[in-house]
């Protein structure tokens, strides 16, 4: 009987999470915003510390992203923070010889783009998956873990136009630094 009883709690928490999942997708940026800022706050992030548009930019790439407003702060604490952590099993995985240089190619592109917004730098990275033959995966990945230290998160393309062209310059060239 208590296995009954823990594996229906269990499924309980998990219909629970979805539910606050839906609530949370459905609420107005405002709110969503409110949440998230609180969330990030405890977390020991600075948020008040950026400017409005950015933390509200930041926010809105997660909205329908997390479960629970308390996942935010691992989900995308990296918009917060100057220094980011990297994953150390990703970062040997993913920052090779062969990435380093789709990293340099995309870095030289983006450096010369005079928009940078998502669909730009989108078209950016595809051609330079185009040039090298390869599918834009083998260079989304690595370029994900150098902007935000994870595998997964926001939308590369939203998260890098929000991080802006200097701050993702930056980790691109931190993350070719660490190939060596």
């Amino acid at each position: 009987m208590p296995q009954i009883l823990r594996h229906n709690a269990r499924f309980d928490m998990r219909k629970l999470q979805w539910l606050n999942y839906e609530y949370l997708r459905e609420l107005p940026d405002e709110k969503f915003i409110e949440l998230a800022r609180d969330a990030f706050k405890k977390a020991g992030l600075p948020v008040d510390s950026y400017p409005e548009k950015y933390v509200c930019g930041a926010i809105l790439t997660c909205k329908g992203k997390v479960r629970v407003p308390s996942e935010l702060p691992d989900y995308a604490g990296f918009y917060f923070k100057e220094e980011i952590d990297y994953d150390p099993e990703a970062v040997a995985r993913l920052f090779t010889s062969e990435t380093k240089k789709y990293l340099e190619r995309y870095k030289s592109v983006l450096e010369s783009l005079p928009k940078f917004e998502a669909e730009s730098l989108e078209q950016a990275l595809k051609s330079v998956a185009a040039e090298f033959n390869v599918k834009p995966a083998a260079i989304v990945h690595p370029v994900r873990l150098a902007c935000t230290g994870r595998t997964a998160g926001p939308g590369l393309y939203q998260l890098m136009e929000v991080l802006g062209k200097e701050k993702v310059l930056s980790r691109l060239n931190k993350a070719i630094a660490m190939v060596g």
